[in-house]
């Protein structure tokens, strides 16, 4: 189980690091359904929740110093739509040890669903990457959409970055590169605050976890420096692919039982 853990901490921290979520959109299905696969042993969702919640903090994490040093991350905006995230996340969170497994599958499921189909919409972007310095964004609707965003993403042990990547490209109308950056730094406090929720009600597998953590900060690093080389458009693309096929996996499976 342990390699197992670490060879999916590496595709999960490089997939943060490259596409600016905390990776959990990949990890949720791989943790479910890799291990039993290989004959290594069986996770519940809760058990997994539990593990990509520490995940994403740490793949936020690595990811934003990462973007960092390309200064693609906006602090205005990163502490307008934050602040309001780790506030729902943390409430989510707590609330999350009354639902049942199947329930926080389904909410998953459905956040992924939503995040597909706002992909889908197009979104043009001609000439360089705009100066994050002069980045000028709604700041009340930053703060609405991360704190609903906080609520849904504390139930299911996730940052809630799949969902804030497309709400941050398509509701607030920020650059490509700056949102994955800066969705990175929103992502440590939510994240952070989902952990401190599941911390708090004794739902987190620590040795797990940490096998998972150890891939996960050297994948990101990979990631970061591979999303400043890899075209927006591309960027874009392969997210939407990536969250389409996860919400129809889980959907399938969910269907099915």
């Amino acid at each position: 189980m342990f390699p197992t853990l670490f060879s999916l901490g590496l595709m999960g921290g490089f997939v943060s690091g490259l596409l600016g979520i905390g990776g959990g959109i990949i990890m949720v299905p791989l943790l479910l359904y890799v291990p039993s696969a290989l004959g290594v042993g069986t996770l519940t969702m809760k058990t997994v929740a539990g593990i990509t919640s520490v995940q994403s903090f740490f793949g936020a994490l690595s990811g934003a110093i990462g973007h960092r040093r390309y200064n693609r991350i906006s602090v205005p905006l990163a502490y307008a739509v934050g602040g309001s995230t780790a506030a729902g996340s943390l409430a989510g969170s707590i609330a999350s040890a009354y639902l049942s497994s199947e329930t926080l599958l389904m909410v998953f499921a459905a956040m992924a669903i939503v995040a597909a189909i706002m992909m889908i919409i197009p979104k043009h972007e001609a000439g360089p990457e705009p100066d994050v310095e002069g980045l000028v964004f709604n700041k009340p609707l930053a703060i609405a959409v991360g704190l609903f965003l906080g609520v849904l993403s504390g139930i299911i042990g996730q940052g809630g970055a799949f969902l804030l990547v497309p709400a941050m490209l398509y509701i607030l109308r920020i650059p490509t590169r700056i949102t994955i950056g800066t969705t990175l730094a929103v992502g440590i406090a939510s994240s952070a605050a989902v952990l401190l929720g599941r911390l708090g009600t004794d739902q987190i597998p620590y040795l797990m976890s940490a096998v998972l953590v150890a891939g996960v900060l050297i994948g990101a690093q990979v990631g970061s420096v591979m999303s400043q080389r890899t075209p927006r458009r591309l960027l874009r693309g392969v997210l939407s692919v990536l969250i389409a096929v996860t919400a129809i996996k889980i959907w399938y499976e969910l269907l099915l039982a």
